[in-house]
């Protein structure tokens, strides 16, 4: 964590004026050699919801240019979801975050991507500076990357898209296209995940060993990564929110998915539930939640990468937000509800980083009962007819 802050300082601080810098010197308008694209470099370093719902964006471009090899840079942070894309022909991962510790790697992993030249390069960061740095270092013929709001990081690139607050960020990834003649349809626009026979079959042995058959599963996904505590719903409210399912309905099993660094705090929910609850967080590889995930009736979560992943599986979501703008991050998926805190500053957050407070409090003015009455119009919608009347005419 602390790494990761000193990264982002030394990023904006430092960052700014080495691209400023070799802009003067580096920077060159070129025509885009459209008619003979065979070499794509895409770099996108975090996080696994920005890799979701880059998905689009890279099923397009394959379409459009099936012949080109597409390599992608990543970081170990989205890694584990880029493998999977099939319209990614090799993958390079670099831990960036190692460069302070370890600043002669980064000419390592230069020298590794200046092996052969590429006819396009498509930035997708939103803000950081070392992806930058990173082309402007490599052979290439044509640059094509974003000019987001005061992040002072588009002057090298010769197609510049502009990063807006206004349309959903899958959107703003497929507008990376533009500049390469590619006209997006709303077939673009569709989400995918990549699950494979044996997700499957284990998530239907899952479905047997704990007896989930004849009965309604709601998933929790309380966590939202490393850096994503301001956009957490607080334990407290995840536990009263649980009891009060399996006490309205002992129908209802609650699964509670998470990854290992979130366990302390699934553990403390499924405890505090009692039960009718089953804990996976931690215990199994992303492909196998994703796969119990399809099968749930839906998911309570913030906003997260886990939100974009069921949106893709096409499972109901029931989404959190209180600094991020469902506008922006909310799920892309017509098979949803969202939730907004009505604190008066909500939504403030814009790239991830620049929350408007330091201890967001937003979050706490999502009441439990606003949770609890969206769950049951939406496992129970007979009950509430002017309801479905009404989502139906907002969708």
């Amino acid at each position: 964590m602390k790494r990761r802050a000193l990264f982002r300082i030394f990023d904006r601080y430092v960052g700014i004026p080495i691209v400023i810098l070799l802009a003067f010197f580096l920077k060159r308008r070129k025509r885009l050699p459209i008619e003979n694209i065979q070499h794509i470099l895409f770099i996108k370093l975090a996080a696994i919801g920005d890799s979701i719902l880059l998905i689009p964006t890279l099923r397009t471009l394959k379409k459009k240019f099936p012949d080109a090899k597409i390599t992608f840079v990543c970081s170990p942070i989205n890694q584990s979801i880029l493998k999977k894309i099939p319209y990614i022909d090799e993958l390079i991962s670099v831990d960036i975050h190692s460069y302070l510790k370890h600043p002669f790697r980064f000419f390592d992993f230069l020298k590794q991507i200046r092996k052969k030249k590429y006819d396009v390069v498509i930035d997708a960061e939103q803000w950081p500076r070392i992806s930058v740095m990173m082309f402007a270092l490599t052979k290439y013929s044509y640059s094509i990357g974003f000019s987001t709001e005061k992040q002072y990081r588009h002057f090298l690139f010769n197609a510049v898209v502009t990063h807006t607050r206004e349309r959903h960020e899958l959107e703003d990834f497929l507008a990376l296209l533009e500049p390469l003649g590619i006209n997006i349809t709303e077939e673009d626009k569709k989400l995918e995940y990549f699950l494979n026979d044996k997700d499957f079959k284990f998530a239907e042995e899952f479905w047997l060993t704990n007896d989930f058959q004849n009965h309604t599963v709601i998933c929790l996904h309380p966590g939202c990564g490393e850096n994503g505590k301001p956009r957490e719903w607080p334990v407290e409210f995840y536990i009263r929110l649980g009891k009060r399912l399996v006490e309205y309905d002992k129908n209802i099993v609650i699964l509670i998915t998470g990854a290992k660094f979130e366990m302390e705090r699934c553990n403390e929910i499924a405890a505090g539930i009692g039960s009718n609850v089953v804990n996976t967080a931690g215990q199994y590889d992303i492909d196998n939640v994703v796969a119990l995930v399809k099968k749930v009736r839906l998911i309570v979560c913030s906003n997260t990468g886990m939100l974009h992943i069921a949106s893709c599986v096409g499972t109901k979501t029931l989404g959190l937000h209180g600094p991020t703008n469902p506008v922006k991050w909310g799920s892309y998926n017509k098979n949803s509800v969202l939730i907004q805190s009505d604190k008066f500053c909500s939504p403030c957050l814009y790239l991830g980083h620049d929350y408007g407070c330091n201890e967001p409090t937003c979050m706490k003015h999502i009441s439990v009962d606003d949770v609890f009455i969206h769950i049951r119009k939406a496992i129970q919608p007979e009950l509430f007819p002017a309801f479905k009347i009404l989502n139906n005419q907002l969708t």
